[in-house]
């Protein structure tokens, strides 16, 4: 006879979230529906008429782990919408941003799932590791984008300003020590991965949070607007996809890409630009997350390398749209495809503005992917996703009767 479970909050991600799973008499999730209660706090509604350059200083405020790839998705959007150009050093001055978000998250990453993997004796030098990187992350971050949390210097048509040639020589030599954390963290956590046992020495399902989902990325480090359709984008009610008294109580939308629920993120990437096998489970998901650390370093490198400290950091064009088009800004942040859409009118103000954010795609997924193991390995499997529920916040709940359910919560 089956019976609900209910994981409450889920924890080790940002966010709050509830899983709530149908299980059999052995324990094993016939059903599993995963949803954000973290509260609604209306960025795009709020957006709307304020001067297009608030924007991305708006939206990094998502969330404080991955703010760069929200300011940098708002920019691209804004910029298509007015027909502007960023200058060739103010992209790579911004992709070097994002990329450092990356360093960092992913590291962080490491260390919240370090007490399901890593053995108490090795912990304290895997995490000493972790935070030299996290460090690095963080300082690119903080010297070209201004301030490592919200960087300011994300701006429509380029970068705030350029760097010096000392700066630039700093952040190669980081970056070089940042690859050679990166390969020794792989390997260390690919060997553990491998061995597909917790900590405790609980092996782990072959089968845990495989599903049949296709994945969806346009980039390996950064994003490419060609790789992705948005005219293919539905956005549908949790009443979609919930039962009635978990979607009342769901704070995100559910997206769909080509008629169908997608998987973003570090295996997606890896899946569709290195040929990653990996293709299902929570574990595969692990190691396609650090194999991407190694690549972030190396992509910098080479941005570095091509980065004039000479150069023109942002169009000095003024940000004024036709109040129709409609920009899109599509940056795989770290957890994965990361798409803003914006229409500036004649005015320079925002007349729409939406966001559909890395973690909105995977979350009804991560409860699919539950299905079929016993549920005491289903935190597993969320944690695997590394979820960002803060940013994946963004829309009203109503009832049947198109109410809202609390509106005191939006005065």
């Amino acid at each position: 006879m089956s019976k609900t479970v209910e994981i409450k909050p889920t924890t080790r991600h940002e966010g709050h979230t509830n899983l709530v799973l149908t299980v059999d008499d052995e324990g094993i999730v016939e059903s599993g529906a995963y949803h954000s209660v973290t509260p609604v706090r209306g960025f795009e509604k709020f957006l709307a008429g304020k001067v297009a350059e608030f924007a991305p200083i708006a939206v990094s405020r998502f969330c404080g782990v991955c703010p760069t790839a929200h300011s940098v998705s708002s920019v691209e959007a804004i910029e298509r919408a007015c027909n502007m150009e960023p200058t060739k050093d103010g992209l790579i001055l911004r992709e070097l941003t994002a990329l450092g978000n990356k360093m960092h998250s992913h590291a962080l990453h490491q260390f919240l799932i370090s007490p399901d993997y890593v053995p108490e004796a090795d912990r304290a030098q895997v995490i000493k590791r972790i935070q030299e990187m996290r460090k690095i992350g963080q300082y690119f971050v903080d010297v070209i984008g201004g301030e490592a949390i919200h960087p300011p210097n994300v701006k429509i048509g380029g970068m705030a300003k350029n760097i010096t040639p000392d700066a630039k020589n700093k952040l190669i030599d980081r970056a070089k020590n940042y690859l050679e954390l990166a390969e020794v963290q792989c390997d260390y956590m690919m060997g553990l991965f491998n061995e597909g046992k917790l900590v405790d020495g609980t092996q782990i399902p072959e089968k845990l949070g495989y599903h049949d989902y296709p994945l969806l990325a346009t980039s390996l480090t950064y994003g490419d607007i060609t790789r992705f359709d948005y005219s293919q984008v539905t956005e549908l009610s949790p009443f979609t996809e919930y039962p009635k008294e978990i979607a009342l109580l769901a704070c995100s939308n559910i997206p769909k890409y080509k008629g169908s629920l997608v998987e973003v993120g570090p295996r997606a990437r890896m899946a569709t630009f290195e040929n990653f096998k990996e293709t299902k489970g929570a574990l595969g998901i692990h190691k396609a997350r650090a194999l991407e650390m190694a690549h972030y370093a190396n992509r910098a490198l080479k941005l570095l390398d091509e980065l004039n400290t000479n150069g023109a950091p942002y169009n000095t064009a003024p940000v004024v749209g036709d109040g129709e088009t409609i920009g899109i800004g599509a940056i795989e942040a770290a957890r994965g495809h990361n798409v803003h859409t914006a229409i500036v009118g004649k005015d320079g103000r925002i007349a729409d503005y939406t966001a559909i954010v890395a973690t909105t795609w995977n979350i009804p997924v991560i409860g699919r992917a539950t299905v079929g193991q016993h549920y005491k390995f289903a935190e597993h499997v969320v944690r695997a996703y590394d979820p960002c529920i803060s940013c994946a916040t963004h829309m009203i709940a109503k009832d049947y009767d198109g109410n809202t359910v609390d509106e005191k919560i939006f005065q």
